[in-house]
């Protein structure tokens, strides 16, 4: 049996139905569209959908 780490970083989030690869990095703060299959890492703050996923753009960074 082969094991591997999946992590997921703070203040993801992470919609219904989406699917998470073993393995797989998601960087904080990163989006996962409903229905994406993620297969390789997230960066962090990017926005990934689709299948396979990919980028689709970046949450932009603001001060409050």
């Amino acid at each position: 049996v082969v094991r591997k780490k999946t992590v997921i970083g703070e203040y993801v989030v992470i919609f219904a139905g989406a699917v998470v690869c073993p393995g797989v990095e998601i960087g904080d703060k990163a989006v996962v569209a409903a229905g994406a299959v993620v297969t390789k890492n997230v960066p962090a703050r990017a926005i990934v959908a689709g299948v396979p996923a990919k980028v689709i753009g970046y949450r932009s960074i603001t001060k409050q």
